[in-house]
């Protein structure tokens, strides 16, 4: 783009306000909304960077620009209020909605200026949105909220009320909060009873693992399991080596793969030569869990949690 053009599409986007919503920068604290008992308008919301959102009517014109939020959204609000869905909603190696994604024609794959001109009433981005695309949309005063915390499943559920906060969907927000609370506790309750907790790994074949912190922590803490990588010292998401796997020797060794290759994934990391030598090898606990499962970050990681548990047993 040129320098002439570009300054113009920056004029065209400070000067643009979409109707019905205001933003201030003033930044508070948590929580992620301010609750209300009521449906009136207007109604003041809290993102969970602290940026107020002030809404004057119904959102009936949705932007969802990550897959958690397309997964939540088309999960509590009639398809016919969203207007524009991420890229990764069809991406079958990683969606759990390609079908009901289908019913959604807008995409935000075509970046900022696109999104501005379908004249969105609300836009769900995230921390890991691109940041020149979050900052075109807010010098553009769009309606901008803004998720930045994924790390527990308290976070998944936290996000989902605030979405069903925000869109004015809060029964059936609080609905999927309660379906995954009575399934988490289904799944646990069929854990059996152990001497001593399983010392689990996640490990995938280019050696990254996620330690202290991460989603996968917290899940195993709910499990009853030791992460390994955790009691390491370990923080985030890290990378580790062969050495260190052979050293551990996890009970379990836990990694994702694309829908379709679970089995070749197995097959490729029991031919490793330090998963080889670790007990979870030796004993079949090597535990491979559909992607769209494994790294979801919306309701659907109970389906992950599931599948884990199985191996667990």
């Amino acid at each position: 783009m040129s320098t002439g053009k570009y300054l113009f599409v920056l004029f065209c986007l400070l000067g643009f306000v979409v109707a019905g919503i205001e933003l201030s920068s003033e930044p508070v604290a948590k929580p992620y909304y301010l609750p209300t008992t009521s449906s009136h308008y207007p109604r003041e919301f809290v993102d969970s960077t602290g940026e107020r959102l002030l809404i004057w009517r119904k959102p009936m014109r949705i932007v969802s620009q990550t897959l958690a939020t397309d997964e939540i959204l088309l999960a509590i609000c009639d398809p016919a209020r969203i207007i524009a869905l991420s890229a990764l909603a069809d991406n079958s190696e990683y969606s759990n909605v390609v079908e009901e994604a289908k019913a959604v024609k807008g995409r935000t794959n075509r970046g900022a200026e696109e999104v501005l001109k379908m004249q969105p009433d609300l836009i769900f981005v995230s921390s890991y949105s691109r940041a020149e695309f979050v900052e075109l949309l807010r010098t553009a005063k769009a309606p901008l909220y803004k998720f930045s915390s994924f790390d527990t499943l308290e976070d998944i559920e936290r996000n989902i009320l605030a979405i069903g906060e925000v869109i004015d969907e809060r029964a059936r927000a609080e609905a999927l909060v309660e379906s995954m609370r009575q399934k988490l506790a289904s799944i646990c309750s069929a854990l059996p009873k152990r001497d001593r907790p399983l010392r689990v790994l996640s490990y995938g074949l280019s050696g990254s693992t996620a330690g202290r912190g991460t989603l996968f922590d917290d899940i195993l803490h709910r499990l009853g399991a030791i992460n390994l990588s955790a009691e390491h010292g370990i923080k985030g998401y890290a990378k580790i080596g062969a050495e260190q796997v052979v050293a551990w020797n996890p009970d379990v060794i836990v990694a994702g793969a694309e829908p379709g290759s679970i089995e070749r994934i197995k097959e490729q990391m029991l031919r490793d030569p330090a998963i080889a030598m670790t007990d979870a090898a030796r004993n079949g606990r090597i535990v491979v869990i559909d992607n769209r499962h494994f790294l979801s970050v919306s309701h659907h990681i109970i389906k992950g949690i599931e599948a884990l548990a199985v191996g667990l047993r």
